[in-house]
């Protein structure tokens, strides 16, 4: 897929790997709309972009909010009737034991994980048909195949997030859009609990992670294949990046 001109909705744009995707997706010079919940990190990201048209400029939504999320399904549908790629990289790690997860951590956790991907998807299916080529991209994780201690919710919704992308694979099999999971593995962002420098830490001691550039490089070489597979695998420990273990 030549990304040149495309339209290409991100969630998520100002994220660890979002940032670092929106930034290898420039390249290509799509039209880039970007979301996320900080107006000034936006403001920031956009300055970093050269040469790149911001078709629709950018929007700052509170995804955990249903009502919000709903009010920007409706302007996207409204002001892009035809969308070509929508990427899902906003969510959200609570990793706790049971006994210290309160209701709020599960319904956010279940709103900026699975109900934001599947619900934007849903609004702007009619958009995706109208492309002569398009593409849902939902970020996934180890989380959501291999079961972890402490992470019970963040798991449930990985899992759940795994279960729909597929579902809806079969679903439009043979049809727009396209379907793709990536099932990712620990990477070296402030995501979770533990800060970037601690990660930075364990990293230098061996523990594996990826880096944002390369899981960016890597998603833009499968957004551009044509003959992509429904769902990929990544984990560091497969790609040289250290011992991955499971938490």
């Amino acid at each position: 897929m030549d990304l040149s001109g495309k339209t290409i909705i991100v969630t998520g744009a100002t994220g660890g790997i979002g940032k670092a995707l929106v930034k290898k997706l420039a390249a290509d010079k799509p039209h880039l709309i970007l979301i996320a919940r900080s107006a000034s990190k936006l403001k920031a990201l956009t300055k970093t972009l050269q040469g790149v048209t911001l078709k629709g400029d950018t929007y700052v939504s509170d995804l955990t909010d249903s009502a919000a999320r709903r009010r920007l399904a409706k302007t996207l549908v409204r002001k892009y009737p035809t969308v070509d790629i929508l990427i899902n990289t906003a969510g959200i790690g609570v990793y706790k034991p049971i006994g210290a997860v309160t209701e709020k951590d599960w319904n956010t956790s279940f709103a900026l994980n699975v109900a934001t991907p599947y619900f934007l998807t849903q609004a702007l299916i009619p958009s995706l048909k109208n492309s002569s080529l398009s593409l849902v991209l939902n970020l996934g994780s180890g989380a959501g195949v291999i079961p972890m201690r402490g992470r019970s919710v963040y798991c449930s919704t990985k899992f759940a997030l795994r279960g729909a992308t597929l579902s809806l694979a079969e679903e439009y099999n043979d049809q727009k859009p396209h379907f793709c999971l990536i099932t990712l593995g620990s990477t070296l962002t402030s995501f979770g609990p533990m800060t970037l420098a601690e990660k930075q830490r364990d990293c230098d001691s061996g523990k594996a992670y990826f880096t944002p550039e390369w899981v960016a490089k890597k998603l833009v070489e499968i957004i551009k294949d044509d003959h992509r597979e429904t769902e990929y695998t990544l984990y560091p420990g497969d790609y040289g990046f250290g011992e991955w273990k499971k938490p």
